[in-house]
């Protein structure tokens, strides 16, 4: 049986198709979290139409979603605690099934290493969703960049998303999906869509910043509100309220930095809710792998305010690296629309690679089979 461990709504929003693939194969799967998002996690499986986690690692902090880098060690040793409880349990749940079992990781969290680490304490394979991408550089982003290089010796099976992700990888048995999971993940958002009611008249951008690697530099996250709050062109921009973020601002004391300018504060939204607001969008203004993704998907011009990302997707096309200089932050909200995607994405199903492989080594075995 394949056990999928997650911690995050960016991770579970990823792994989601290939989930659902495997029940309608008849398939099963362990549904395991570590909870780093506990209060959106439930919210987002309900909408995927997928079960609920059959074992909690951890709870966030007290219930609530990791939102500082103090929380950081109780939502670990919560994890290790009850691995170290539910380790037999799962063990046995993975080897039921008559397939062969396989522990299911993506991305670049603290999830994505921990989960790696108990495939490995459980002495099955373990299949890294998204393997591959690289900047190249430690520090940019730090711990993510890091985060991946790991798991990557980790893992033995390597689902890369596209050739230069797949070269990348010099470990395991690598499986090139063609691009990220997420382009199939926007394909079950788009039956869910609707008129989003946060949207405001007439053209407007969306912001959306929640990467420690601004967030715990308080000089560049105070100067990167005020470029935006002050920029000459004034343009409507939505700004999204992430818990992680909001904290930060708070400590920063830069709660009001939005007052009397065109940017509004909204609400987080789930995932159907932004992947909507997005296509209705102009452009984003972003740290997020995944919405970069996404906008190279939708061809929406964005600028990805980071040192370094680590997917091509759409970049010196409709996606521009900011390098967290704020000149080419201003520039590009000048004229945000110049930027288009050149090249389609390619024409394929990431996921429905993934499972077609999981079938064939024989850690996906449908009911009846």
């Amino acid at each position: 049986m394949i056990c999928a461990i997650y911690g995050t709504t960016g991770e579970l929003i990823k792994l989601a198709p290939v989930l659902r693939g495997i029940e309608e194969r008849g398939g099963h799967y362990l549904n395991v979290t570590t909870a780093q998002q506990v209060e959106q996690i439930p919210k987002v499986l309900t909408q995927l139409g997928l079960s609920q986690p059959a074992i909690w690692l951890a709870h966030g902090r007290g219930g609530h979603e990791l939102r500082a880098n103090a929380d950081i060690p109780f939502w670990l040793a919560n994890v290790a605690t009850r691995f170290a409880r539910s380790r037999r349990a799962m063990s046995d749940a993975i080897k039921s099934d008559g397939g062969r079992p396989l522990v299911v990781v993506h991305g670049d969290t603290m999830t994505t290493l921990l989960g790696a680490l108990m495939g490995r304490a459980l002495r099955v394979p373990v299949a890294h969703v998204e393997a591959g991408v690289r900047t190249w550089d430690l520090r940019h982003p730090f711990p993510e960049e890091a985060t991946r290089r790991l798991v990557t010796k980790i893992a033995t099976l390597q689902y890369a998303p596209g050739a230069q992700a797949a070269a990348n990888v010099k470990h395991g048995t690598i499986v090139d999906t063609g691009m990220n999971t997420i382009r199939d993940s926007i394909e079950l958002a788009a039956m869910h869509e609707s008129e989003n009611a946060t949207r405001p008249q007439g053209d407007f951008g969306i912001v959306s910043l929640h990467r420690y690697e601004l967030l715990n530099n308080r000089e560049l996250l105070r100067a990167t509100l005020h470029a935006l709050a002050t920029h000459p062109a004034q343009r409507q921009m939505l700004f999204v309220d992430h818990p992680v973020t909001v904290a930060a601002m708070e400590r920063a004391g830069l709660t009001d930095v939005f007052a009397g300018t065109s940017v509004t504060r909204i609400s987080r939204l789930d995932f159907f809710g932004f992947v909507s607001l997005l296509r209705q969008a102009t452009f984003v203004v972003t740290d997020s792998g995944g919405t970069q993704v996404e906008s190279y998907v939708l061809d929406k011009p964005c600028l990805i305010h980071r040192k370094k990302v680590e997917q091509p997707d759409g970049v010196g096309e409709n996606v521009i690296v900011s390098g967290f200089d704020l000149e080419t932050l201003a520039t590009f909200l000048d004229d945000p629309v110049v930027h288009r995607r050149l090249t389609p994405p390619p024409a394929v199903s990431p996921s429905e690679i993934i499972l077609r492989d999981m079938e064939q080594r024989g850690f996906l075995v449908p009911s009846g089979a």
